[in-house]
């Protein structure tokens, strides 16, 4: 079982994750989402190439998110897309994290508690209905959950 012992950390091929593609269905809309929402910092703006118009953000020192435009996605209101089930991020406080997504207007579609009682991972959804979690490190090994 060659293939398992990948897998299981024998022989490590993937390192890392570097960025999530993301199809959105309003270039503009998903920036302002992705930054002012989540405060990531858009690192190259896709808009004036046009065509799939890719944008990527993230921090000042790796991308999160890459972003490409499909106005013909439709998703309505409250509906989650197909595909993925979520993208989590982790953040080094949980609780002024999720205070402060509150904050900005974001509703969380549930909350995770730890063994201890306290919230550890929060869930929400982005403007296309793609659902996301910021989670906070459980001192656990993978998966923390």
């Amino acid at each position: 079982m060659g293939w398992l012992d990948k897998l299981t950390g024998k022989q490590e091929m993937i390192k890392n994750l570097d960025h999530v593609a993301i199809i959105v269905s309003d270039m503009d809309r998903a920036i302002e989402f992705y930054s002012k929402v989540l405060g990531l910092i858009l690192i190259l703006d896709g808009r004036p190439k046009g065509g799939e118009k890719k944008s990527f953000l993230g921090t000042k020192s790796k991308a999160i998110v890459a972003l490409s435009e499909d106005k013909n996605r439709t998703v309505l209101k409250g509906e989650y897309v197909d595909g993925v089930n979520h993208v989590a991020f982790g953040v080094d406080n949980v609780e002024e994290s999720s205070r402060i997504l509150k904050e900005r207007g974001v509703q969380f579609v549930e909350i995770k508690v730890g063994e201890d009682g306290k919230p550890n991972a929060y869930h929400f959804v982005d403007p296309d209905g793609l659902e996301l979690e910021i989670y906070g490190d459980t001192g656990k090994e993978v998966p923390q959950y």
